[in-house]
């Protein structure tokens, strides 16, 4: 049943694994055979990078099943994770846990565009397909207080969740950077297959290129400056960038301007009809105003002067 669900194309990712599946979270035994596993499936040397290790333990510790990761199994959905994402998540949901939030965790995590969920048509877009997005559970409803909180918490550590704490279908929607979609020409692209990465490592590589600096994402989404511990770490920029609008912004950015246009054009034309108004003038298109002359016997009649 859990997989006929997971094939569907649902409008929220969230909603159809929570109806798939609702299941507690994932006691980690002490000796870290969960993330033993994690490592090896995701072609991962952990035991180069033993906080790694930790911060991948611990989010399989705290995670609330989606469908999807019961499919694939906790250690692949984490373990395909980007490292430095993974960081951020462990540091995020720690602090989230101690400000209040207790049920903070990954709900759906890595996901391979074979499995046919999520909202885009081609889910080769998707950063999910990638390690780059995660769905979280335990931070509220959209709109709510502890959505809020989520939000501000995560942002300092580099995690942000971009369609906006009121979005009810993605306001759990959680990522390393700005941007949405993983356009055609991108090489990231080249690194996985429908069924997932043949390396993963090749595929961290490229996602290099995607993830923004806790610096920069704080700014953006808190209008202040980075306070983290995190704020001088940087992460490597795109290699060729031909364009300054990211993809998601671009459009929003072009209706903004035609509205602001049409906004000018409105104001000026009344301002022309006010001041016409309050002098007792009549301006007609061809810039001719008519003032109103007496006569005798109290009729009026009009006269044209051309404007200058």
């Amino acid at each position: 049943m859990v997989a006929n669900a997971v094939l569907a194309d649902p409008a929220s990712t969230t909603e159809l694994e929570s109806k798939s599946i609702s299941a507690p979270a994932i006691e980690v035994p002490e000796d870290g055979a969960v993330a033993a596993a994690a490592c090896a499936r995701s072609d991962q040397d952990c035991a180069a990078d033993p906080e790694l290790t930790k911060d991948r333990e611990y989010l399989v510790e705290t995670a609330r099943l989606g469908a999807t990761m019961v499919r694939q199994g906790p250690d692949v959905a984490i373990g395909r994770l980007h490292p430095e994402f993974v960081t951020r998540l462990a540091a995020s949901i720690r602090e989230a846990r101690e400000a209040g939030l207790t049920e903070a965790g990954i709900f759906s995590a890595y996901r391979p565009p074979a499995f046919g969920v999520g909202g885009f048509s081609d889910k080769f877009n998707s950063l999910h397909s990638y390690g780059l997005a995660v769905d979280m559970h335990g931070i509220g409803a959209a709109g709510s207080s502890e959505a809020k909180l989520w939000n501000k918490v995560a942002a300092k550590h580099g995690v942000v969740c971009p369609y906006g704490v009121n979005n009810r279908a993605e306001w759990n929607h959680c990522q390393p950077t700005r941007i949405k979609v993983v356009k055609s020409d991108n090489p990231l692209r080249r690194t996985i297959a429908p069924q997932g990465p043949p390396s993963p490592p090749n595929m961290f590589e490229a996602g290099k290129a995607l993830i923004e600096s806790v610096a920069n994402l704080f700014s953006a989404f808190t209008g202040g400056p980075a306070t983290s511990v995190q704020d001088d770490r940087t992460v490597a920029r795109a290699r060729q960038r031909t364009r300054r609008v990211r993809t998601a912004d671009a459009t929003p950015s072009r209706q903004h301007r035609v509205s602001r246009l049409k906004d000018r054009k409105g104001q000026a034309s009344k301002s022309v009809r006010t001041v016409g108004a309050a002098t007792g003038t009549r301006v007609t298109k061809q810039g001719a105003r008519h003032r109103p002359i007496a006569t005798g016997d109290g009729a009026q009649r009009t006269r044209s002067a051309q404007l200058n």
